[in-house]
């Protein structure tokens, strides 16, 4: 699982009980700030079985999630807009990780840095997906 390859992965464990895709996430928006870290924030439709108590009163069709990366070793970014679906890659070695994300010629992101964090998992209602 991508999770696995990012700090705060014990907040999916605990949250979500190991479910929680990337795949197929729509990339709202990315931030490059503070010398060398990236946010990126994704849209999700896809909303694990297990949520937690605190959103069950709460109307929501899908999962913000917010990740920053630090430490950028090496950025590559050539792209159009933000705004499509895509399905993240993750990969780690050498006490480093490197995120891929790709949209065919429109959009092309390879990312390699100390750590990516998990910044936030918020529901999410998106009136498109009703």
């Amino acid at each position: 699982m991508w999770f696995d390859f990012v700090h705060g992965k014990e907040k999916v464990k605990f949250m979500f009980n190991n479910e929680l895709s990337l795949d197929d996430s729509e990339l709202e928006n990315i931030l490059f700030y503070d010398l060398s870290k990236i946010r990126l924030c994704f849209n999700t439709k896809h909303v694990p079985k297990s949520i937690p108590d605190k959103w069950r009163n709460i109307e929501f069709n899908g999962l913000s999630i917010s990740l920053i990366i630090i430490g950028i070793i090496q950025l590559d970014l050539r792209g159009e807009r933000v705004g499509f679906t895509c399905s993240p890659q993750f990969y780690s070695g050498d006490n480093k990780v490197i995120l891929s994300i790709e949209n065919g010629n429109k959009f092309n992101l390879s990312c390699t840095a100390d750590a990516i964090i998990i910044d936030s998992i918020e529901p999410y209602l998106d009136q498109r997906w009703k």
